[in-house]
């Protein structure tokens, strides 16, 4: 191929690469200062109520996690929550138009609409589903967010919408829905819908919710298994089995991403809407507790099982060492035949400096290798909730029932001293104390075998984000010399028209007239290595301007003193020449 040819694609390909980096740049930089600070719209907004503040006459809706935005259709001085249920926080209406956070509810009617619990509203000719939580918007790709987010950037476009609150408009009906249960249920007497999306089959005068169990045997209602003396349902699936008064849910202590159902007439598991395998059945759950546990575990005959987060599958382990003997849980996640403990611990794996991140997570079951003879004597609790003393011969220990997130590691500790012990059982104690015992050695981690391992690793397909920044640093540096070989070093202000001009995000002009005094300072910088500089504007009238700051040159390091010095001191003869007056404070 002609080296001419080579020569020009390779120039056109880094001219492309640069001119986006840029643009990608100046759009994020840009997209960030074209939100209103939270700080004036605390100071100086009006509060609607809910989500909902009256800004510089303008609504916006302040959406969790993606912050504020604005309501452009809405009518500010006619703008209004619906009532004041805090459920509803996040409905509004003005005379024109209601509002599901951020966005219109087309053809609903705000002048009859109500809300009829569950987060179900309606204007008495249709009703939709707006949810209160907001969540993540799942159809908005990385690709679709970086566009919208550089179109809103340079203000050609909107606010992308990484969260919403998830809507849905019902079927019409000539007889009205209302809501029944506990969770977001609405029905018509024909039509069942579970978060505004269809109950398929199900019967809408028959339907409950199926109660779950949790570790302290309180039995509360769950909002996700549901089911009508027929079919029973995961949110809006329906599972492979028929309802009968023996169903229950679990829920396992301090483990709250997924949810179990229990079907004991025929031994069967379901995690969220999938069922563990048939063949392997009956199981039964290890236990309720969960606070030493990444995973809860599953006995069978047949092995050990839980599910793995990530595949989104049940996964077997062939051993179960709980198959020797009758064991029962004598302490939250110990277990105790009369002979050997075994005891459940969860683990983590994380990366290093070149690979980064967490790699895995793991349950793991040991088998208590202690020396010594006796049998187990509960000695007390400890501060009635945080775990309990035991002795066995004469050695005590600590089980623990606080957890990995009190950072508590490991489940069972050796007590080194008596007076650790009578600490323990002090009803003063603290968990902070616990916490302390632990760093100070009074409280040993003991000697045990492992059996088994419940493990789920972490995929490394997004260690390419890591790259993200090398690259806009290396595309930032070449586009800063290119600017700098092509002379391009903007001025932190300007002078023209008899007006000085603050030149950035910020700018403002003053008109020479009006200025007393131009003070610039020299400040080491925060962040790095170096100087930066700054310049503040007192006015005759004796108004000062904000600090704002400038560097000699277009680069990411940071000024030396003499730089700035020789750099402010051709910015005062600019100024002496329109003979305002300037000067340096060192502070």
């Amino acid at each position: 191929m002609n080296q001419n040819i080579i020569k020009r694609v390779a120039i056109t390909v880094t001219i492309v690469f640069l001119v986006f980096s840029f643009a990608l740049i100046t759009s994020l930089l840009l997209s960030e200062s074209r939100d209103p600070g939270s700080t004036n719209m605390d100071r100086d907004g009006q509060e609607i109520g809910g989500i909902y503040l009256r800004y510089q006459n303008q609504v916006y809706a302040s959406v969790p996690s993606n912050g504020n935005y604005l309501i452009r259709e809405a009518d500010a001085n006619s703008f209004r929550l619906l009532d004041d249920n805090y459920r509803n926080q996040h409905f509004g209406i003005d005379k024109n138009h209601a509002y599901c956070g951020n966005l219109i509810v087309k053809d609903f009617n705000p002048s009859t609409a109500k809300a009829i619990g569950n987060d179900y509203f309606t204007d008495g000719r249709q009703t939709c589903y707006c949810a209160s939580m907001s969540v993540s918007n799942k159809a908005l790709s990385i690709v679709s967010e970086v566009s919208q987010r550089m179109q809103y950037g340079f203000g050609i476009g909107d606010k992308p919408q990484t969260y919403i609150y998830p809507f849905f408009k019902l079927e019409a009906s000539a007889t009205p829905y209302r809501t029944i249960l506990k969770t977001e249920v609405a029905i018509n007497g024909t039509l069942s819908y579970y978060e505004g999306k269809i109950l398929p089959q199900a019967n809408p005068e028959r339907l409950r919710q199926i109660p779950k169990l949790y570790n302290d045997g309180d039995t509360r209602e769950s909002e996700r298994y549901l089911a009508d003396g027929q079919h029973v349902y995961y949110e809006n699936t329906i599972l492979p089995l028929k309802d009968h008064p023996g169903l229950y849910a679990i829920v396992i202590d301090a483990q709250n991403q997924e949810n179990y159902l229990i079907d004991p007439k025929q031994g069967m598991v379901y995690v969220n809407d999938i069922a563990f395998e048939k063949q392997y059945s009956p199981y039964r759950v290890l236990s309720l507790n969960g606070g030493h546990i990444n995973h809860a575990l599953f006995l069978s005959k047949e092995g050990i099982f839980y599910f793995d987060t990530e595949k989104k599958e049940v996964v077997r382990i062939d051993d179960n060492p709980f198959n020797t003997g009758k064991f029962t849980e004598i302490a939250p996640l110990i277990f105790s035949d009369g002979q050997q403990i075994l005891y459940a611990q969860a683990e983590e794996s994380w990366g290093n400096n070149k690979s980064p991140g967490l790699k895995s997570r793991s349950t793991k079951i040991y088998r208590l290798d202690e020396p010594g003879t006796g049998t187990w004597e509960k000695i007390g609790m400890v501060s009635n909730i945080s775990g309990s003393v035991w002795k066995k011969g004469n050695t005590y220990y600590y089980f623990d029932r606080l957890g990995n997130t009190q950072l508590i590691g490991q489940t069972i500790y050796r007590i080194t001293d008596q007076a650790t012990v009578d600490q323990l059982l002090s009803p003063e104690i603290r968990t902070d104390d616990i916490r302390k015992l632990v760093r100070t050695d009074h409280m040993a981690n003991v000697k045990s075998t492992e059996l088994i391992s419940a493990k789920t690793s972490y995929s490394s397909a997004y260690g390419w984000v890591i790259w993200i920044p090398i690259f806009l640093f290396i595309g930032v540096q070449l586009i800063l010399w290119i600017l700098r070989k092509l002379g391009v070093n903007p001025k932190p202000f300007s002078i023209k028209n008899q007006r000085l001009k603050v030149n950035g995000l910020w700018a403002s002009s003053y008109a020479l007239s009006d200025i007393d005094t131009v003070v610039f300072s020299i400040k080491p910088s925060i962040r790095q290595s170096g100087y930066s500089g700054r310049f503040q504007i007192q006015t005759k009238a004796g108004k000062r301007s904000r600090k704002y700051l400038f560097a000699t040159q277009i680069r990411l390091s940071a000024d030396t003193k003499q730089e700035l010095e020789l750099y402010i001191a051709d910015l005062q003869n600019m100024l002496r020449q329109y003979r305002v007056n300037s000067t340096i404070h060192n502070d």
